[in-house]
């Protein structure tokens, strides 16, 4: 009489083995393929709120990290900054005047952290410009630097973000940004001449290159020490790097 292993499976315990790894296998690399398509889906982040903050900020060993380091200018005068030159902590940013997640962030959650930072003198914020989004972004921050020339660069920039049109339609121009010059108050002459200076015109592309190199990839970004934070984020994240790196200081 034949057992019943001969009956129900022929098959000999090499082959079941064989067929039985094979099996595991293909589920181990389902299994790895399922995870990477979701690691890849997660980690895609766009510049609005919730966008996710940088890892773990790197050591200062890190070439990257170095080099966020040595962002602050802490330059007296600079028409680009709020704050103390000798502040404890500058929290530089890159911005675009076209963005609509650095209007959120300019409008609802700068303002608290000006009231609470940078008045104490805890904070220094230096801005600069990552006008990648087109042609009138480029243009509103060579507008804007042209304004700092007469020490009016904030009330230009928030006036920019109050009263920033759609994207690229074409509102964005060198007769809109003159006349906003002159409701604000400026030397319009002078300003034109200013809006046409090859150096101004530099500087952005300067700001732009020196963003991309330290990780920099969309707006608003934000370099607070050796931290790169993404994205118009809630206040609470920006007071805990700021705590942090003010604790450090200490």
């Amino acid at each position: 009489m034949s057992s019943p292993s001969s009956v129900d499976d022929p098959a000999p315990a090499p082959a079941r083995r064989t067929v039985r790894l094979l099996v595991g296998a293909g589920i181990a690399l389902l299994v790895l393929a399922v995870l990477a398509v979701v690691t890849v889906v997660s980690g895609t982040g766009g510049s609005g709120p919730g966008a996710p903050v940088a890892g773990p900020a790197p050591t200062s060993s890190d070439p990257v990290a170095a080099a966020r380091l040595a962002v602050p200018r802490r330059q007296a005068g600079d028409p680009l900054a709020l704050g103390r030159v000798d502040a404890p902590v500058v929290m530089a940013e890159w911005g675009d005047f076209q963005c609509p997640f650095c209007k959120l962030y300019a409008g609802q959650t700068e303002p608290a952290l000006v009231r609470q930072y940078v008045d104490s003198g805890q904070v220094r914020i230096e801005w600069h410009d990552y006008a990648y989004l087109g042609p009138e972004s480029v243009l509103g921050a060579r507008a804007a630097r042209a304004a700092g020339r007469q020490d009016r660069f904030w009330p230009f920039h928030d006036a920019l973000y109050a009263e920033q049109p759609a994207e690229n339609r074409g509102e964005v121009t060198e007769g809109s940004l003159t006349a906003l010059a002159g409701r604000l108050g400026l030397d319009v002459p002078r300003f034109r001449q200013d809006l046409a200076d090859p150096a101004i015109a530099d500087a952005v592309a300067a700001d732009q290159e020196l963003g991309s190199r330290l990780g920099v990839g969309g707006v608003p970004s934000f370099v607070i020490g050796e931290q790169l934070i993404f994205g118009a984020q809630p206040a609470a994240t920006f007071r805990q790097a700021l705590d942090a790196t003010l604790a450090r200081t200490r």
